[in-house]
């Protein structure tokens, strides 16, 4: 667009509910960096900020996509090698309940004589 008239754009206010918008002055715009701070910007440094930022989240994209591919590797070199259980073998279960994991610490008043707590394991 034209530098020296307005530039009309749309803003996200969040959760995709977009308002159209104008800014009277297009030479110099706010660029969000994060955290809830942003830099006002020439319009070159704004796009030489985007393309740095842009570059980054690239590098980061395809660092966790690699991280993501050697995980499902090894999920399925760990699935090929295992054996299956012999046939008519129970599945596997926990030797605790899920709802006693991690057991609560209690303190009682008096240790030693309720024998729920940790401090109360070894005999009155």
């Amino acid at each position: 667009q034209d530098a020296a008239g307005p530039l009309h754009t749309q803003v996200d206010l969040g959760c995709n509910f977009f308002v159209s918008a104008e800014v009277p002055d297009p030479q110099r715009v706010f660029v969000a960096l994060g955290f809830g701070f942003f830099a006002e910007l020439t319009l070159p440094e704004a796009l030489r900020h985007l393309e740095r930022r842009s570059s980054l989240l690239q590098r980061l994209s395809d660092s966790l996509t690699r991280d993501g591919a050697k995980i499902r590797a090894h999920i399925r070199l760990v699935l090929e090698v295992t054996p299956p259980p012999p046939q008519g073998t129970p599945p596997r279960v926990l030797a605790m309940p899920l709802t006693c994991w991690p057991r609560p610490l209690t303190l009682c008043p008096s240790p030693r004589a309720c024998g729920s707590c940790r401090g109360c394991r070894s005999p009155p």
